[in-house]
């Protein structure tokens, strides 16, 4: 088993047809479709394997007879796997998702807009310094934490709030720094990191545990919608970003690399979520066993190693994908490439061509065979130039012929 993986058994009743031979056990990752399955014999009994720690899989049995014929699948079970072994710390970022009308409201802030414009402002201009929206919210990760507000705020008259943490000393929050001379003001919803003094991105130091951000009216006319906090400094929001429940975000991708065989290589990804993350690497769209964590380490790449590689991330019910970054390996110095065959052609003279890549100056031996099973020998030859010509004299017009190259 890779690190983070592991299995889990499963059981059912024994079919009462007396010409059981078997049972199947399929599962995978979503409802329906299953992409792993184990035959168990006549067992009753069995093991799904390796599973991702804390990732929910979904399990079913077929029966077969000794026709090989397979029943219909039966109920359909999940899954969660929960490692006990230690595991790597998570390095992913966290953000905290906040609705400002989910807040505790004080009038006159009031719910404004309709189906998903949906915000809070005041109706009351008279008295709209008492109006407010009070979020709760509880913190798993101490740090300092940095807060976006989705806002609206297209006059210079209606572009600002009052803004306190855990009840602490109250800041003007300008959504448009001061003096405002250069940035254009947007008539619609934009992201606004509170910048306290002016321009300068403002941090609260949160311990773990249970806190209050309040955001109250200084003008009318500005518009509060979301409000999210993140401990990444480089973090940015988008409108994409979920409004609730879990969410998990890609805030660097792997970079492709180019390496000598026998050199290391190092991929990693970066995230933001709302929780802890769980990755899994894969290679040209295959998973790769016990790569699960945000850094993927090969120690000594090989040609084999060379592909695309992606990583998923989940959190919770959220998913995201990081990638492609394609690792490129070259030979060791003073190694010779491997031998490929880029072109074969048939010549009018019925001699066959190979246009070769890799294996400059090797002995290069042609195999030919009529059924892929015996192969004959028919001719050897040294790449000099990258193209090879040879005869087969056992060609029959209307056979079938193939051929293979090998070199030392």
């Amino acid at each position: 088993m890779g690190a983070g993986t592991g299995a889990i058994t499963v059981g059912w009743d024994r079919n009462p047809e007396t010409n059981i031979a078997g049972y199947k056990i399929y599962w995978g990752e979503l409802r329906g479709q299953y992409t792993n399955v184990v035959d168990v014999g006549n067992n009753i009994v069995g093991s799904v394997s390796g599973l991702a720690s804390g990732r929910t899989y979904y399990c079913s049995v077929k029966a077969y007879n000794t026709s090989l014929q397979e029943s219909p699948f039966s109920a359909e079970i999940p899954l969660t796997y929960t490692s006990q072994e230690p595991t790597e710390p998570d390095p992913s970022s966290r953000l905290v998702l906040l609705e400002a009308e989910n807040g505790q409201l004080n009038a006159p802030a009031t719910i404004m807009g309709t189906g998903t414009d949906v915000y809070v402002d005041t109706n009351n201009y008279a008295t709209a310094t008492n109006g407010y929206t009070r979020m709760s919210f509880d913190i798993a990760t101490a740090g300092d934490y940095q807060v976006w507000c989705r806002v609206k705020a297209s006059a210079a008259s209606m572009d600002s709030f009052f803004v306190t943490m855990d009840n602490g000393t109250e800041d003007i929050f300008h959504v448009y720094v001061i003096p405002d001379t250069t940035e254009p003001r947007a008539a619609d919803w934009i992201w606004k990191r509170i910048h306290i003094p002016a321009g300068a991105p403002r941090s609260y130091t949160l311990t773990a545990g249970a806190h209050t951000f309040k955001v109250r009216t200084r003008e009318q006319g500005t518009c509060l919608d979301r409000v999210v906090l993140s401990n990444d400094p480089n973090f940015v929001p988008s409108d994409a970003l979920p409004r609730t429940t879990d969410a998990v975000i890609v805030t660097s991708n792997p970079a492709s690399l180019t390496r000598t065989e026998g050199e290391s290589a190092v991929l990693e990804v970066a995230a933001a979520a709302t929780g802890p993350v769980s990755y899994q690497w894969k290679r040209n769209n295959v998973a790769i066993t016990g790569a699960t964590s945000a850094q993927l380490l090969i120690s000594s790449v090989a040609e084999a190693h060379e592909g695309n590689y992606t990583v998923d991330l989940y959190r919770g019910t959220a998913s995201a994908s990081g990638g492609p970054a394609v690792l490129t390996v070259n030979p060791a110095a003073g190694a010779a490439p491997t031998l490929k065959v880029a072109q074969m052609t048939m010549n009018l003279d019925r001699s066959l061509s190979f246009q070769l890549s890799g294996g400059l100056l090797s002995s290069v031996q042609i195999y030919a065979s009529n059924d892929l099973s015996n192969w004959t020998l028919i001719s050897t030859q040294v790449n000099t130039s990258g193209s090879i010509t040879i005869i087969d004299p056992a060609a029959v017009t209307g056979n079938k012929r193939f051929y293979k190259l090998v070199t030392e």
